[in-house]
């Protein structure tokens, strides 16, 4: 997708106050600052976790369609009813700080974006009810996330975590927890 369609599907979301803009797999690589026009956004992906028939192997694959986003626009900040923000198959590395400071978030979804640390700025977003870091780099999982009191839904499977930190004890509302390989704790 070109940037001018990029801008033209921008304004027809905001002609027609659409709450989801899916803009998975368009290849793009940069995030326009005319997404800051969609007050109404209750719902960013920006990536996510498709299923495909494979019919070579005969059978249903994972995989993730993306785009090549590196950082994210601080015109995030001003979306107040963004609520679900999935980046998934971006090449992030890190989590961008405009993502921290979403504070209204409650799901965040961040699966194969080459992460290797979940900053401690992550405990900025109490209102998390979901987070996914599946599929990164994860060595370790910070103290930071204890301050995540309302996550109901942890995902941690396919990192290179070794051992969970009794702080996750903490998360008196979490009733799932998704740890290494496709293990369910």
């Amino acid at each position: 997708m070109t940037q001018d369609e990029l801008l033209v599907l921008i304004d027809r979301a905001l002609a027609e106050g659409w709450q989801e803009l899916d803009l998975s797999g368009q290849e793009l690589t940069e995030l326009p600052v005319e997404i800051g026009k969609l007050k109404q956004l209750e719902s960013l992906i920006l990536g996510k976790k498709v299923k495909g028939y494979e019919p070579v192997a005969g059978r249903f694959l994972e995989k993730v369609s993306g785009n090549n986003l590196k950082t994210l626009p601080p015109e995030l900040l001003g979306l107040p009813n963004l609520r679900k923000l999935d980046i998934s198959g971006n090449p992030l590395e890190s989590i961008p700080d405009v993502v921290t400071q979403i504070l209204h978030l409650e799901e965040l979804i961040l699966i194969r974006v080459d992460l290797t640390e979940i900053p401690d700025a992550i405990a900025n977003l109490t209102n998390l009810t979901e987070l996914v870091l599946s599929d990164n780099q994860i060595t370790q999982i910070s103290e930071a996330i204890a301050n995540l009191t309302n996550l109901t839904e942890l995902v941690l499977s396919d990192n290179r975590i070794t051992q969970i930190p009794e702080v996750i004890a903490n998360l008196t509302n979490l009733t799932h927890l998704y740890k290494i390989g496709r293990e369910h704790v």
